[in-house]
């Protein structure tokens, strides 16, 4: 029996595809919504900046989201259903508190996090960042603390990467620098940063980050190994104004940054850009409501945030497909 062409390309693409749905969280404190802090919420609030989930991450067959406001982490399947969550707030403690001015206080803010994988890829544990008290957190999966670190030097914590060897790398705002742990917490070193991302390779752990040259009006992707030492570095064909960088791959030969123009548009560009410093693809993306990590991949598939964190609880937070040319 002849099979009809349109019906076989669709079962391809079903069997070659994980077929992600996208996740929508409604915003609200209940078991899979989402926190916020907004204008509407807190009407005499001084910030006008709002907070809702700041980072999630897509990986197997699961996507786990930051409540950052509630400070929690919360897993979706890949059709997009509510799975679990649990807490890090210690016990007896609150997220935020209420001043006498119906202000929000936040006692914490998870604003990023990273997974601890095995050798099957599979989560093992997470290592958490919490801006407001400097520190690291590393949960197992089912949400009980297992260590934490702290440094004296941390200022505002921003990102965190963990490579396949282990080591655990945290951006710091204030600081700007990259410090560097072992697997079980103690201090390797610190490198310079310039809030352009950083992506963490290979069972060697090479970190990869940006820095700008000034006089070339140009950023150099520079790959550091575990000592610190600069082992590779190329300098970009395009200027990029506020770059960030995502993830590298190494059997391409490319990576991710995404940039704004220097007069924003409500856009960003999101590029692949090869080892040798030329542009593979470019394309257009809405900008994200305000996260810290707002784009990640999983299994060649990039998915982006969505949503709008000045306009909650109307709407809803969602996880959605994006396309990389």
């Amino acid at each position: 029996m002849k099979l009809n062409t349109h019906i076989l390309t669709s079962l391809l693409m079903i069997s070659t595809s994980t077929l992600f749905a996208d996740v929508a969280i409604p915003y609200g404190v209940g078991p899979g919504q989402a926190d916020y802090i907004n204008n509407t919420k807190y009407p005499k609030i001084d910030d006008p900046q709002p907070t809702g989930p700041l980072s999630f991450r897509v990986i197997g067959d699961s996507t786990w989201v930051a409540d950052s406001v509630s400070n929690k982490l919360m897993r979706f399947d890949k059709t997009g259903k509510f799975v679990s969550e649990f807490s890090i707030i210690p016990v007896g403690e609150k997220p935020y508190r209420i001043d006498e001015h119906n202000l929000p206080i936040l006692n914490m803010r998870l604003d990023d996090f990273a997974p601890v994988l095995n050798e099957k890829g599979e989560v093992i544990a997470w290592w958490i960042v919490d801006c407001c008290k400097h520190k690291l957190y590393k949960f197992s999966v089912d949400g009980k603390k297992l260590a934490e670190i702290k440094n004296e030097e941390f200022g505002q914590l921003y990102r965190v990467e963990v490579g396949l060897g282990g080591h655990i790398f945290v951006a710091d705002k204030i600081a700007q620098a990259i410090f560097t742990y072992d697997a079980e917490g103690n201090f390797v070193n610190k490198q310079n940063w310039q809030w352009s991302g950083m992506a963490v390779t290979g069972k060697d752990d090479i970190l990869y980050r940006l820095m700008y040259d000034g006089e070339a009006r140009r950023n150099i992707l520079v790959a550091s190994n575990l000592k610190g030492r600069i082992i590779k570095e190329r300098m970009l064909d395009i200027f990029m104004f506020n770059p960030k960088l995502w993830w590298v791959d190494e059997a391409k030969g490319e990576c991710v940054i995404t940039y704004s123009q220097p007069k924003f548009d409500g856009n960003y560009n999101v590029v692949r850009v090869g080892f040798d410093g030329k542009v593979k693809s470019n394309v257009i993306m809405p900008a994200p409501i305000i996260m810290n990590r707002f784009i990640d991949i999983n299994k060649g598939e990039v998915f982006i945030g969505k949503g709008n964190f000045f306009k909650a609880p109307e709407g809803q937070f969602e996880i959605v497909p994006f396309k990389l040319p």
